[in-house]
C-alpha cells in the first residue's frame, strides 16, 4: 500500500507512517530509520506535534489519538476495508435491546454505522461523533456524559464523564485499543481518555474488542487492562502464538474477518 503525501515532506511522511504502524516510537529508533541525527529528528517531531499530527512525549512521539489515523483513513491507507469487516462482525454479535457503551475512535465510529438497522438499543458514549451517527434513529436511546470535549477526536473526558459511565451497567463495551502486549496487556496513548474506558470495562457484561493487526505491533504509554477481561477479540489477523495462548487460556473467542481482495 503506497504512501499518498501527507505533509509535502517526504521525511515527514514517513515519519508519521511510522508513529501510525507502530504508535510510538523513541527519538532513536526514529533517527536510525530516517536515517538522520536525533537532533533532526526532535525538531521534525516538535513541528509536526505544533502541527497536531502527532503527540510528542519525553524521548518520543506517539499518535494524536484520531488525528493520524483518520488523516490516513482520507487517503486511504488506514486499513479500512478491515476496519469496516470488524466493524460489521461485533455489529452482528449485539442483540436488539442491549445496552451498550461504546468508546472514541475511528473503528468503534464504523461500528456505530453498522449497529442503525439495530432495535431497541440504549447506548453510552463519550464520544460526539458516535452519538452523531445513531442519535437519529428513533428506536435508540442515546446518552453522552458532561466533561471537556476534545478537538481532535470529539472524546468527552474528565471526573464527570467517569462518573456518568459508572452509573450504568452495560450488556456490551464495544472498544479498540491503541496497542495489544504479547502478554495481553491493552493500552492507550492517552490517560484522560483510559480512564473513562477502565471504568466502562469495569461495568460491562462482555467487552467486545476490535482490533486490526497492527494493534499487535504499535506500541503505547498507558494499560487499561489485559486481553483476558474481553468476551470476544474482532480482528482480521490472527495474533502470534503467545497471544493466542492467551486468548485460549482465558476462553477468549477469536472472531477473525475476512475483507475483499
Amino acid at each position: 500500500m503506497s504512501l499518498t503525501e501527507l505533509t509535502g515532506n517526504p521525511r515527514h511522511d514517513q515519519l508519521l507512517a511510522l508513529i501510525a504502524e507502530r504508535g510510538y516510537m523513541n527519538i532513536e529508533e526514529l533517527a536510525a530509520l530516517l536515517d538522520v541525527s536525533t537532533q533532526t529528528a526532535r525538531r521534525d517531531i516538535r513541528k509536526l506535534s505544533d502541527q497536531g499530527l502527532i503527540t510528542r512525549h519525553h524521548g518520543g512521539a506517539g499518535r494524536a489519538s484520531s488525528v493520524v489515523n483518520t488523516a490516513f483513513e482520507q487517503r486511504e491507507i488506514s486499513w479500512t476495508e478491515e476496519k469496516k469487516a470488524i466493524a460489521e462482525a461485533i455489529a452482528d454479535y449485539i442483540p436488539d435491546g442491549s445496552t451498550v457503551f461504546i468508546t472514541i475512535g475511528t473503528t468503534v465510529e464504523q461500528v456505530a454505522h453498522s449497529l442503525l438497522n439495530h432495535n431497541r438499543l440504549r447506548i453510552i458514549t463519550n464520544c460526539l461523533r458516535v452519538a452523531h451517527i445513531l442519535y437519529k434513529n428513533p428506536r435508540f436511546e442515546v446518552m453522552v456524559p458532561g466533561g471537556t470535549l476534545r478537538p481532535h477526536n470529539g472524546g468527552i473526558i474528565g471526573p464527570a464523564a467517569t462518573a456518568f459511565v459508572a452509573g450504568f451497567r452495560a450488556d456490551y463495551l464495544v472498544t479498540s485499543v491503541g496497542a495489544i502486549e504479547s502478554d495481553g496487556a491493552l493500552l492507550e496513548f492517552d490517560v484522560n481518555e483510559a480512564s473513562v474506558v477502565k471504568t466502562m470495562m469495569a461495568h460491562s457484561r462482555h467487552i467486545l474488542l476490535a482490533a486490526d493487526h497492527t494493534k499487535y505491533h504499535a506500541s503505547a504509554a498507558v494499560e487499561i487492562g489485559n486481553i483476558s477481561q474481553a468476551t470476544a477479540l474482532f480482528t482480521d489477523e490472527l495474533p502470534a502464538a503467545g497471544l493466542l495462548k492467551v486468548l485460549k487460556n482465558h476462553q477468549v473467542e477469536v472472531i477473525k474477518v475476512s475483507t475483499a481482495e
